[in-house]
């Protein structure tokens, strides 16, 4: 296994390493090992960084044996809230695309956790996942008006935006209107391309 030793390190700079050419190449067979070092860097808040890599590759790579460490995680408080947005993406992927519903993705669109919702739209987008009606309606309504810092940070509703340009226009484009008059660019170019049924040139994820 190639990257068994740089996990097995507790080095942190080396776990950062091999966690995202896990992540990059979808390379399987790590999960235990993920888990394991996601366990210690857990205990060294400094090595946010870190943990972000190993929880997006997890994510990539895993299975539902991660469900419930990162969801336990998912309801701690964190400083580097970014790792939200991290443990949202994969515990969707692990749960939600992998079981072709999205039980955990509506069970938090209620959320005020921007971040963790974030995680989970991010997925969708990264995934190419069709929601059923009923759910673009359900996640249309929860990220329409959540704009806080926009521009300065990827809002939920820019990865939906994003990710509607397959999806049906009369779900849709009320939404994408809205968003083509976003105050910020990159979101009316994203929406714009959505409208036009053309996937953004944007990777957002």
């Amino acid at each position: 296994m190639e990257f068994k030793e740089e996990l097995e390190s507790k080095s942190v700079p080396k776990i950062k390493r091999a966690a995202a050419k896990i992540f990059k190449g979808r390379i399987e067979g790590y999960e235990s090992l993920l888990l394991s070092s996601l366990k210690m860097l857990i205990q060294k808040p400094k090595s946010w960084q870190a943990q972000s890599e190993v929880i997006k590759a997890i994510g990539i790579t895993g299975t539902e044996e991660s469900l419930p460490y990162l969801k336990e995680l998912s309801r701690q408080e964190f400083e580097s809230t970014l790792l939200y947005r991290d443990l949202g993406f994969s515990i969707c992927l692990l749960e939600d695309i992998a079981g072709g519903e999205l039980n955990y993705t509506t069970s938090i669109l209620d959320t005020s956790n921007d971040l963790l919702l974030s995680g989970v739209c991010a997925a969708i987008l990264f995934s190419g996942y069709t929601p059923s009606s009923e759910d673009i309606v359900k996640i249309i309504e929860s990220v329409v008006d959540r704009d806080n810092n926009e521009g300065q940070i990827i809002t939920p509703r820019c990865y939906i935006a994003a990710a509607c340009y397959s999806w049906p226009a009369e779900l849709t484009t009320s939404f994408l209107d809205k968003c083509a008059n976003s105050s910020w660019s990159s979101l009316a170019e994203i929406a714009s391309d959505s409208l036009a049924g053309k996937r953004s040139k944007y990777v957002l994820v």
